[in-house]
């Protein structure tokens, strides 16, 4: 009676346990297509991982794996001018990531990525680059060219890149980090990070409603440098500056680069790197 009774109580625990066992993972069919006459490539995620890297010929070439398979829409087309990938999941996963789609393009095209909820990563791309995602993080490691990056509840951090660089969100935060070039980073509720050297011809203007601002300079920048809050804290240990409680303002080296930092509420750092 005794053996019956435990079965009885391990039983929901065993079927619980059988409900949840993890689906497994199916390789994507893997599509090439040549691009050497396209100009632009458009990609369309919903949910899981994009990684998008440089090919080392003029192929444009999509793999990767899926978790659910049967649901899977998943599309390769080809026009004149445009590719356009197509990769819908149609349903995320707590478990795991529903889909990841490993995307090579070759150099100097021009890059769009839209996506609900999908994290997208690109490394080691020269080109254009422009991602609009509603939720998903934006990592960007070492991409040349114009860069457009827009997500309103997803991380967005660009790391050695250079270009024309346009950083928008609204939750998320935004990070910088040895990036070069005429760089934008605005958010409302995010906090902002910048780290590294600023020189001559680098541009950086940070700015943020309600999140903080933290900002850990070289002390090899070359700068000019402008802060103002309005209700938020300043806290300014860069040397040779002229600060308050809400401004910061003053030159390093030849100031030939500049950081102008604007917050409303948001709380501002600014020192030297270690």
């Amino acid at each position: 009676m005794k053996r019956f009774v435990s079965l009885l109580l391990i039983l929901p625990f065993l079927l619980l346990a059988c409900a949840f066992t993890p689906e497994q993972y199916t390789d994507l069919e893997t599509r090439v297509v040549d691009g050497t006459a396209a100009q632009s490539i458009l990609i369309q995620v919903d949910y899981g991982e994009v990684t998008i890297l440089e090919s080392e010929d003029s192929q444009v070439s999509v793999e990767g794996q899926v978790l659910f398979a049967d649901e899977l829409e998943y599309r390769v087309n080809s026009t004149e001018k445009q590719i356009v990938i197509q990769v819908f999941a149609q349903r995320n996963s707590s478990f795991k990531a529903p889909l990841h789609v490993v995307i090579r393009l070759p150099q100097q095209m021009q890059v769009n990525v839209d996506t609900e909820n999908a994290s997208v990563l690109i490394r080691g791309y020269q080109g254009d680059v422009e991602i609009a995602s509603t939720s998903g993080d934006i990592t960007l490691e070492q991409v040349t060219g114009g860069i457009t990056l827009r997500s309103n509840r997803g991380n967005i951090m660009v790391q050695q890149s250079s270009g024309l660089v346009s950083i928008v969100g609204n939750y998320g935060g935004l990070t910088a980090q040895n990036v070069h070039g005429d760089i934008s980073a605005s958010t409302i509720m995010g906090n902002v990070v910048f780290d590294g050297l600023i020189e001559t011809g680098d541009t950086v203007r940070l700015d943020t409603d309600h999140g903080s601002v933290s900002v850990n300079l070289s002390a090899d920048s070359a700068l000019a440098l402008r802060v103002s809050s309005t209700s938020g804290d300043v806290t300014c240990l860069l040397p040779d500056m002229v600060f308050s409680t809400r401004t910061c303002n003053g030159m390093m080296h030849s100031g030939e680069g500049s950081l102008s930092i604007r917050t409303v509420s948001g709380a501002v750092t600014l020192q030297l790197l270690p």
